[in-house]
């Protein structure tokens, strides 16, 4: 017969100790033994639930003594809900095997410590059998179940290692996460130096990633402080719009977090409210309405600084409880308003720059001259380089004979040193050009030999033009080009024709064959037009193209007002930025 001994940890049969050769009880005796000193917490029940077997270590687990375990129901002893009472016995997979017959486990599940407290445990479940002969023949599911072991193990500590490698593992995707977002944002507000345009990006950029909102105030170098770009992850673009623009002064004294900052301090954390404590300050005032605007929660407030000097704040906030700015963001966000400082630095040195040269570049474009009926317009726009700058002209300057001189020039470079080689070569030309005996072939032939000699100028192309009425009232133009696009003729038809004869470079104070001269008769109303290489030469596309182009848009602007001729070709021709452009236009009167 198979018997179960049902004492305090005896849960070895007769039958056991008779088949294994040893006097009757001294195997459970053994057994017991093991059960006692084994590292995990081994718990045996009977039909009903109640508990019949409990070693020292679910002692250790659990904190109940034996004496205090034994007889009690396992359920109701280590499954209490959270004010004490048991939560409901039909949820209990412990007692399943008791139902069921069949060995159940688990892993980390919570269990009801003595004193209350919750702790993790993993555990297996196994029934025992009453006397049964399939029971006794190892048959799974034979025989009436009697009761069931558990054997308990402490997965706590497993569970905390695997939860802070978890932790470890969301804090380096974390910060590879905002590596990227810093490395998107680097590489975004690089490529463009248009200050509006490299905030209105960061804000877009930083939301949502950083917070739900995100503001720039900028400092304008005359005191005044003005919020140039906003974004809200829920506001509407036309609320956004509303809160930029200009702002109160900043204060002499800085009491309000975002004076402090504009005045040279460090980032600031501040709650919503932050701003209230100084109404009287208008700044602070201000920033307040922001903050009930965006419904701040928290914020972070980082100056725009960059090679000591500083040119804004940056703002980012919360409207949600619960998120805020602990260390590792605020070096975050510290990084990006660092890249953005130096990105407003370079953005104004830029602009400077290009100010400075486009401003010599004009001074040394002379005006234009009024010749009678005729009617003359000139556009120059400079190189999006800023150094890019200096090399291209034109001129137009009344003659002894009452002609008109027209020249459009290119020195090769593109510098302030071509800026200075231009200026020479142009007062050269002028003076050249004074003899109304040559013709513009003989004047770039003279010009090519003093080149040489009083100037540092290697290589220039250009057109010279002389433009004269004869007597039964006609207009005529002669001219000589040396290396230089080709002048456009337009007629009020909107006919149009290059002008092709063509002649070497000018620096070839040895050249051997003249270059030739050119006249054509000026119909009444008709353009002509004088331009630089930057107009029709760009970056990837074909000259032929563009040339063609240029005679297309001529023809269909062929009527319009010269000044707006020369802004409309300007327009629809859209030159690439690599080099500058310079047009000289002439209309005939009718």
């Amino acid at each position: 017969m198979f018997q179960v001994a049902w004492g305090a940890g005896n849960l070895v049969s007769d039958r056991e100790d008779q088949m294994s050769g040893q006097p009757d009880g001294q195997a459970g005796m053994q057994h017991d033994g093991l059960v006692e000193a084994m590292n995990a917490g081994v718990v045996a029940v009977n039909a009903t639930g109640r508990i019949t077997a409990w070693n020292p270590r679910a002692r250790q687990l659990l904190g109940y003594t034996r004496e205090e375990a034994l007889g009690r129901p396992l359920h109701r002893l280590l499954h209490r809900a959270g004010k004490g009472d048991p939560a409901p016995e039909r949820d209990c997979r412990l007692l399943r095997t008791l139902r069921t017959g069949v060995a159940d486990h688990g892993d980390g599940d919570r269990f009801t410590h003595r004193d209350g407290r919750a702790v993790r445990l993993s555990w297996s479940s196994a029934p025992i059998y009453a006397d049964d002969p399939a029971a006794a023949a190892g048959e799974p599911g034979a025989g009436t179940v009697a009761g069931a072991v558990v054997v308990l193990q402490d997965a706590a500590e497993r569970f905390r290692i695997e939860q802070e490698r978890h932790d470890q593992m969301a804090q380096v995707r974390r910060a590879n996460s905002r590596l990227a977002l810093v490395a998107e944002i680097t590489t975004v507000l690089s490529s463009t130096l248009n200050e509006d345009e490299v905030l209105r990006r960061l804000v877009r950029l930083v939301v949502p990633a950083l917070g739900d909102w995100a503001e720039v105030d900028l400092l304008v170098p005359d005191g005044r402080v003005e919020r140039t770009a906003a974004t809200h992850r829920e506001l509407s673009p036309a609320d956004i719009a509303a809160l930029e623009g200009p702002l109160p002064p900043l204060p002499r004294t800085p009491r309000g977090p975002l004076a402090r900052v504009l005045h040279g301090g460090t980032t600031l954390v501040v709650g919503g409210d932050a701003a209230r404590l100084y109404p009287d300050e208008p700044l602070a005032a201000a920033q307040h309405e922001l903050f009930q605007v965006m419904d701040a929660h928290t914020a972070i407030i980082t100056p725009l600084a960059a090679r000591g000097e500083t040119y804004g704040a940056l703002t980012l906030g919360y409207s949600r409880p619960g998120d805020g700015y602990g260390p590792d963001d605020r070096l975050v966000v510290e990084d990006i308003a660092r890249r953005t400082g130096l990105l407003l630095a370079n953005a104004r040195l830029f602009a400077a720059q290009r100010d400075t040269a486009e401003a010599m570049q004009r001074s040394l474009l002379t005006p234009l001259p009024r010749s009678g009926d005729l009617q003359l317009q000139a556009r120059y726009v400079p190189a999006a380089r800023v150094g890019w700058v200096g090399g291209d002209w034109y001129d137009a300057f009344p003659l002894a004979n009452g002609a008109t001189g027209l020249v459009i020039g290119d020195i090769v470079g593109h510098d302030l040193h071509a800026a200075s080689r231009m200026a020479q070569v142009r007062n050269m030309l002028r003076a050249l050009a004074w003899d109304p005996a040559a013709p513009p072939s003989i004047v770039l032939e003279r010009l090519d030999a003093v080149m040489d000699a009083v100037s540092d100028a290697e290589l220039a192309t250009a057109v010279f033009a002389r433009v004269e009425r004869s007597p039964d009232g006609r207009w005529h133009l002669r001219w000589c080009n040396a290396g230089h696009p080709p002048p456009l003729l337009i007629t009020q038809d909107g006919g149009t024709s290059f002008l092709e004869e063509h002649g070497m470079l000018l620096g070839n104070p040895d050249l051997t064959t003249g270059r030739p001269d050119g006249a054509r008769d000026l119909p009444p109303l008709s353009t002509l037009l004088l331009y630089t290489d930057g107009l029709v030469e760009t970056r990837g596309t074909d000259l032929t193209d563009r040339l063609t182009g240029l005679r297309r848009h001529s023809a269909h602007l062929a009527r319009l007002p010269v000044p707006d001729l020369c802004d409309q070709l300007l327009e629809r021709m859209e030159p690439g930025g690599e080099d500058d452009v310079a047009i000289l236009a002439l209309r005939v009167p009718a």
